[in-house]
């Protein structure tokens, strides 16, 4: 997916000296978050001095008129061009950001900020001790924010700061990341959860931190684009973001329609791209247990459904159904059930397509047929589909 930033805002270019020669890398694609989320890294650098736990993230806004021009130094940072063209020195580097672009600067290295053509704002995001926020507050500036205490830092540190976009009835999937992150919210609101506080609705100049691996999305019901910037500082050695899920707080036992409990599909109306059931887009998706993945039909809107197969005969007392989604179209808001019995139940109704819906139930079976019953059209599909019950004698 290619990268892109709101309206307005140009995709930014990376400065070499934002990624040390020789350092490790860490893969951010515009669906670094998955979902329909678009990601565009605005910086990184790996810090040869990781930080211990107990520092802050601290935003100070400064704007200068043309003519202007601030040169100092302090802890690592970055930059934001949040309005106008910026110019940014240091060394023998001279670059011009645009708004919304942004870069690093290491610990103690002087730098010049200046306006380009006209006069200009920008953020410095330092990372700090907490208490000296207000402190070391620059002239002319103004403290924008000072976020809760960074714990988890790992040993090795890539500091990593993007800029995300989820679309009205967009969302991210359910996600860990190996360091603490910070976000905040720019414009639009959005939904916010985590396994630790559960779900808030977050609005422009909302703040939200999260330690190391702790599951998290962002989803977006509303009508305007929520978008966000985000600061991590992660261990660069293992995946930018792993698939995850909020654990239930009801233990439904073993998902009998997982590969590893010997389910299969049986049958299915269609893989997008009329490709098997194995390609990038296949029914298998819906049974992987990775909400990273999902199944899509080719088209089939209302008359998508696929079958699954049990190991054997099951007393079901629950279901799980992930509708998967592309905002506008492709997604399910109920489906039925068909045993190989004949019998039918539902419909079930889904509120939305943020996470996995379950529901109570009571039948027996082997084969169970998902149908669609109604939809926005589409390519609909599932992200995951789950079978929860007791083996027939």
């Amino acid at each position: 997916m290619a990268t892109e930033s709101p309206a307005g805002t140009p995709a930014p270019t990376q400065d070499s000296t934002d990624q040390p020669s020789g350092a490790p890398t860490i893969s951010m694609g515009g669906s670094a978050l998955g979902g329909s989320a678009e990601t565009t890294l605005l910086a990184r650098q790996i810090l040869d001095d990781p930080p211990a736990d107990g520092v802050a993230w601290i935003a100070y806004e400064t704007s200068m008129a043309l003519g202007e021009k601030v040169e100092h130094s302090h802890e690592f940072a970055f930059v934001y061009a949040k309005d106008s063209h910026h110019v940014l020195t240091h060394d023998v580097v001279r670059r011009q950001l645009e708004s919304g672009e942004g870069a690093a600067i290491s610990a103690g290295l002087t730098h010049i900020h200046e306006p380009c053509c006209k006069a200009t704002t920008f953020w410095e995001i330092i990372l700090a001790d907490p208490e000296t926020a207000v402190s070391n507050t620059p002239q002319g500036s103004r403290l924008v924010f000072v976020s809760d205490p960074v714990v988890g830092i790992p040993s090795e540190v890539s500091a990593t700061f993007v800029l995300v976009r989820i679309p009205p009835d967009g969302h991210t999937s359910v996600h860990t990341h190996p360091g603490p992150e910070l976000i905040y919210q720019l414009s639009g609101n959005i939904k916010y959860q985590n396994a630790i506080i559960g779900t808030i609705e977050m609005g422009t100049g909302g703040i939200e931190g999260i330690p190391p691996f702790v599951a998290v999305q962002k989803r977006n019901p509303f009508a305007e684009d929520g978008v966000f910037l985000s600061w991590f500082l992660v261990d660069p050695a293992q995946p930018f973001a792993s698939p995850a899920s909020f654990e239930s707080t009801v233990d439904r036992g073993e998902n009998v329609a997982s590969a590893q409990a010997g389910a299969a599909i049986s049958g299915v109306s269609s893989n997008f791209g009329r490709g098997g059931m194995d390609t990038a887009y296949g029914a298998n998706q819906a049974l992987d247990g990775n909400p990273a993945t999902e199944w899509s039909s080719h088209g089939d809107g209302d008359n998508a459904w696929i079958e699954i197969d049990l190991a054997q005969e099951t007393h079901v007392t629950s279901l799980g159904f992930w509708t998967r989604t592309m905002g506008a179209s492709a997604q399910i808001f109920s489906f039925r059930v068909i045993t190989d019995q004949g019998e039918v139940y539902g419909p079930f109704s889904l509120d939305d397509a943020s996470a996995i819906h379950y529901f109570d139930t009571d039948f027996t079976a082997k084969k169970l047929r998902f149908e669609a019953v109604e939809s926005s059209g589409g390519n609909t599909g599932a992200v995951e589909i789950e079978v929860f019950g007791e083996p027939v004698p």
